[in-house]
Parts: C-alpha cells; structure tokens; sequence
C-alpha cells in the first residue's frame, strides 16, 4: 500500500478507535453540566495540558528527519504563543481554569488521576524512545488527528455550563481549526517515510499507543467529574 492510501487507512482507523465513542464524551456531548463538573473535568485535564508539549519535543529531539524536525518546532512554536508568552496555550487555558474561580494555588497543585499518570508515563517513555517514527505517531498523528472532533464533544459539554463564554473556551475552539493543519503538515513531512511495510507499522504503534493510553485516561474523568451518576 502506498503512502497516501495508507495515511488514509490510518484516519480510518483513528475515527473507528473506541476512544472517539467512550461514555465519557458521550456524556460531555450530551448532558448539561453543572459549575461543580465543570471545575473537577477541567482541573483534572490541566497537567494533560501543561505536558502535550513536552511529547512534541522529545519526538523532536529522536527523529532524524530534518524536515519532521522543522514541522514539530513550527508546532512547538505555536504551542508557545508563537514568541508571545501570554498566548501560550497553557496560559489560553489557564483563562478556563479563572473562569472556574480556581487560585493560582489551585492550579499549582493540581491533583493526577491514576489514569492521568499513566498517560504521561506512557507518552513520554515513546516519545523518548529509539522507534522515533512511532514518537512522530506518538506526538504528531495521534496527538492531533484526533483532536478536531474530540475537542467538539468536549465543548459541547462545557458550552452548557452557565458563566463559561468563548473567550473562557478558547483553548478547545482554536484547536478545532489548528490540529487540522498541524495534521497536514505533519502527514506531508512523514509521507516518505511510510512507504514501507516497516515504516507503517512504527507509525501505528505510536498512534494506537497513545489512542489506547487516552481510553484509560477517560476512564479517570469520567469517574470522577461522573461520580454521582
């Protein structure tokens, strides 16, 4: 298989991954929130948020392609604010985070699921590992393929809690648009490289990994924000 058809299999199998239809999203997706889910769903994603990066640029720092290099810097770069530290996107969220009347106390010390902790250990061990298409799977395919229409589920949910506006949300709205192109300039950079039998299955281990990671990481939301229920 080529390496368009394949790429193309591959988004096929990322929307069909059970993680895209888990309880938890189809809750978020469906029901109204109350404030008090609100804040127990968004302080509980936050050290996913502050981490992200960080799988970015360790797939950076073991591929040897220059040109992936370049891509996964650009996206580095937009992770950071493109230069202005305000429009980091951990401090984009850290505008939720207000909103929800949380202290910078708060914030510092927020707690890690067991789940959540084993998504982090998961990803960073990949990412920093010696198959360095699978981390380039790992931080750039599964970290942003999937991403437009999680991100939807998610707002829907949080869109129904009263006092949350857009300008509170931004962190989820913008990265609707953004990880679709992220995804493209990703899928350009790693197309030589999945022409090959070998090449294909390095980059779904990475994807499938970090897809399967996330299922147990909505596991923890989903028993804590859903505990009542």
């Amino acid at each position: 298989m080529n390496a368009p058809a394949y790429l193309q299999e591959l988004k096929d199998r990322v929307n069909a991954h059970p993680f895209l239809r888990h309880p938890f999203l189809q809750r978020m997706s469906t029901q109204q929130l109350s404030f008090e889910q609100a804040r127990t769903f968004a302080l509980l994603y936050y050290p996913h948020i502050l981490r992200t990066r960080l799988y970015q640029a360790n797939a950076l720092g073991v591929t040897p392609d220059e040109r992936i290099q370049a891509v996964l810097a650009a996206i580095l770069y937009d992770e950071y604010g493109n230069g202005d530290p305000s429009r980091s996107h951990m401090e984009v969220y850290r505008k939720l985070l207000r909103a929800l009347d949380f202290t910078e106390e708060e914030m510092a010390n927020a707690p890690i699921t067991p789940e959540q902790q084993g998504y982090i250990d998961t990803m960073m061990r990949l990412t920093q590992g010696t198959d360095w298409l699978a981390a380039v799977g790992v931080a750039g395919i599964a970290g942003e393929w999937p991403i437009p229409p999680y991100y939807r589920m998610l707002l829907q949910g949080m869109r129904t809690v009263p006092g949350l506006d857009d300008d509170a949300l931004e962190l989820f709205i913008s990265h609707i648009e953004l990880d679709i192109h992220h995804s493209r300039i990703v899928e350009e950079a790693i197309m030589p490289h999945v022409e090959t039998q070998q090449g294909q299955a390095s980059l779904w281990r990475g994807i499938e990994l970090n897809l399967n990671a996330r299922l147990v990481q909505l596991n923890g939301l989903q028993r804590e924000v859903f505990a009542a229920g």
